[in-house]
């Protein structure tokens, strides 16, 4: 696990100076000792979690390394989050103060309770919404589309991170019953099925093999499922864990693309099945040639294609007009958002220009899927629950 320079110093930085703040607070009104070391107790703390995550050697971490740091940052967030909200609505208040020429109290408190309403959106966002599955169901009209491909129905699932659940199977149980209730014709999975490591994936095949689809299960990778996030003694590791990977989605029961494509067949119908490796915009790694993927396809058969960082569908994909369906995850809409009087709001909108949901331009749709899983933090705050996507294609009249 990496932790870089300029997130190191800022994590620091949300340490050390909400607690120097409280610390002279106390100070003013003489706190007792105990609550100088239970102020500063969490400093270190974090300070020294952190400092292992940036200096320990990441080769050597195991798989529930993984887990164990996700948590420690949902409580540093718990704890250092509601302080650093109440040091601004504190300053607010001081300047308000300072124009008014009076002492009021109202936005001081006012922060207080922001703060205590953050702790309460993290622990739903934490205990309730990951276990909160959307199913998001859309339809698709296609010009040119087989008829006996009409009400065709694809179930679309992306970004597991099975390295975030550690050994907990019975997270992934109300998901294969949602999945499995649509009645799939194909079932796609857009990437990221790891944090890092193949060990993630041991002990998950009797659970992948239980989903279903009429017309068989497919997969790509995503920018995770390489290993480009751990420092490897060797390149001969880092091949064979990509290997073992590659394996285990097999061994799953799906049909791993890697820039290739096969043929769907419903009696005389056919459209082409396409999968790339992960195709990103800098510092997100670029294994996909769709050039390669499209060589021996016909160029008069529609296309669905799976890609898993959306930014490819305008990078590359975008006037190949028989690629009618691009299918994508990645973004986890940030694993925040929230529905703002109709809009929806996402820090993944900054990044990504499609980040969630149905895009189209012209005859050429992208859908970008929550994902099941999370990274980082395990946390889905809002409305960024996690997703099985149902796109049911129709024929356009």
């Amino acid at each position: 696990m990496r932790l870089y320079t300029f997130a190191f110093i800022i994590l620091l930085l949300s340490i050390v100076l909400p607690d120097l703040f409280f610390y002279f607070k106390l100070k003013k009104h003489r706190a007792k000792l105990i609550l100088h070391l239970l102020n500063f107790l969490p400093t270190a703390f974090f300070i020294t979690i952190f400092a292992i995550m940036k200096f320990a050697d990441s080769h050597s971490y195991q798989p529930s390394s993984f887990q164990f740091f996700m948590w420690m940052n949902f409580v540093f967030m718990v704890i250092y989050l509601p302080k650093l909200v109440y040091i601004i609505f504190h300053f607010l208040n001081f300047l308000i103060n300072l124009l008014l020429k009076e002492k009021i109290y109202l936005i001081r408190y006012a922060g207080v309770l922001t703060g205590m309403f953050l702790v309460i959106l993290f622990a739903h966002g934490a205990f309730v919404n990951p276990k909160n599955i959307d199913v998001r169901q859309t339809e698709i009209k296609v010009s040119g589309l087989p008829p006996t491909f009409d009400g065709y129905k694809i179930v679309q699932i992306s970004d597991i991170h099975l390295g975030s659940w550690g050994r907990n199977y019975s997270y992934m149980e109300p998901a294969i019953k949602k999945i499995n209730e649509q009645q799939a014709d194909l079932l796609l999975f857009t990437g990221d099925i790891v944090n890092n490591y193949s060990q993630e994936m041991d002990g998950w095949d009797k659970y992948f093999q239980q989903l279903e689809a009429k017309d068989g299960k497919y997969a790509v990778l995503g920018n995770h499922d390489y290993g480009d996030y751990s420092e490897w003694e060797k390149e001969e590791d880092k091949a064979a864990n990509l290997t073992a990977i590659q394996q285990h989605i097999r061994n799953f029961g799906f049909k791993l693309l890697s820039n290739e494509f096969v043929q769907l067949q419903k009696d005389s119908g056919i459209i082409e099945l396409l999968g790339v490796g992960n195709w990103g915009k800098p510092p997100f790694p670029q294994y996909g040639d769709l050039n390669q993927a499209l060589a021996e396809t016909d160029s008069t058969t529609l296309k669905i294609l799976m890609s898993h960082d959306p930014s490819h569908w305008k990078g590359e994909i975008l006037g190949h007009k028989n690629i009618f369906l691009t299918l994508s995850g990645h973004t986890h809409a940030a694993q925040m958002a929230f529905n703002m009087y109709g809009k929806l709001i996402s820090p993944s909108s900054l990044i990504y220009d499609e980040w969630d949901g149905l895009y189209q331009e012209g005859e050429q749709y992208l859908y970008v899927n929550r994902g099941l899983g999370f990274i980082g933090i395990p946390v889905r705050l809002g409305v960024a629950r996690p997703e099985v996507t149902v796109i049911t294609l129709r024929t356009k009249k």
